[in-house]
């Protein structure tokens, strides 16, 4: 299997290409961003930044699909940025590892049929969608609700006035990235995935719940009222070896077993009036063809680049994607081109916040 991994130096990435070498795979070739000492370390023909092109070897992420001539690419950019990369595989009718939420977040009514008609498959690496494929492996007709469970990240139901852009972004149950952190800990996180899982499923009936152990990483309920859920310790090692793999359990993924006497979990529905982030979603839902979740995906990037700035508290994340909200019109969106034009517009509106 030849594999190209675009965001190599991200959580994700990193973790993705350690379950390559694991499976004996190859890795064909890598994009990354701004950390060219952790590049320097990775190994593969081909290799691209957008920032530092002077350091790549190739002209662009179109030439790296082209030259690497990958089996699967996996798309581990963080935010609106990795909507390019989800185009272009599917463009080149490559397979689609997906870790990049955003893509679908902000284009999944452009991303799906694309992938449809280039006949591409998208694999979902988020440990949520990722339980929910393997648990409707084969019995998607039977589908009748989809319970998409949330940790609540490090503050759920506390005073979050004083928060620092440290404590935000480390979770207390997963290592990840610090959007991602911060995003668990707003509950963005949890707004975006219901998003996904529309996308991914086709489905609105998806009820979200907050699981602060991150063991059941999330269940499916069928027609018959039978539950399947999939649990296993706060770990992406096995989400991205299934992606790789196309969901073969058959192979070991050095991962820890759960013990069963120690296990305590809790279930309980979240208070959407006390977190807006599942109101918005459940919104979206209603009408997923307008441009709400594009402004929503932009204005969160935004909020979180001027709290880490120091121009916003923690607490003030969610207020500014409300401000983006009430101060641009909701359309409905009919082009990609669209899609791209209005991240740029919500963005803008953003930056007005803090002046």
């Amino acid at each position: 299997m030849r594999v190209l991994v675009f965001g190599a130096t991200g959580s994700i990435g990193k973790q993705t290409i350690k379950v390559i070498k694991a499976l004996n795979y190859k890795l064909v070739g890598f994009s990354f961003y701004n950390n060219l000492k952790q590049a320097k370390t990775i190994k593969a023909d081909y290799y691209y930044s957008p920032l530092h092109k002077n350091k790549s070897n190739v002209a662009s992420y179109d030439d790296l699909i082209k030259k690497s001539k990958p089996d699967l690419i996996v798309n581990a950019i963080i935010g609106f940025a990795g909507l390019e990369v989800t185009l272009l595989a599917i463009k080149n009718k490559v397979n689609l590892a997906l870790a990049n939420k955003e893509s679908l977040v902000a284009a999944g009514k452009f991303v799906i049929p694309f992938a449809k008609k280039n006949n591409i498959k998208i694999i979902p690496i988020d440990s949520e969608h990722s339980a929910i494929y393997q648990a409707v492996l084969n019995r998607r007709d039977q589908l009748k609700t989809i319970y998409i469970t949330a940790s609540g990240g490090p503050f759920y139901n506390k005073n979050t006035t004083n928060v620092t852009y440290k404590q935000a972004t480390s979770h207390p149950n997963w290592n990840m990235g610090e959007k991602i952190s911060i995003d668990s800990a707003t509950l963005m996180n949890k707004c975006f995935e219901i998003i996904e899982a529309y996308w991914l499923f086709n489905t609105k009936n998806i009820i979200p719940l907050y699981h602060p152990q991150s063991i059941v990483h999330s269940m499916v309920e069928l027609n018959d009222n039978s539950i399947i859920s999939i649990m296993s310790k706060p770990n992406m090692i096995i989400p991205i070896q299934l992606a790789l793999t196309n969901f073969d359990s058959s192979i070991n993924s050095q991962t820890d077993t759960l013990k069963f006497n120690k296990l305590n979990l809790n279930f309980d529905l979240i208070d959407e009036k006390k977190y807006l982030p599942i109101a918005w979603a459940k919104k979206i839902l209603k009408n997923p063809n307008n441009s709400l979740a594009v402004v929503i995906n932009a204005a969160n990037e935004e909020a979180i680049k001027l709290f880490e700035q120091k121009k916003i508290k923690f607490n003030e994340i969610i207020k500014v994607i409300n401000f983006a909200i009430n101060n641009i019109k909701i359309i409905k969106v009919t082009s990609i081109e669209q899609v791209y034009v209005i991240d740029q517009l919500t963005r803008k509106i953003v930056q007005n916040y803090s002046k």
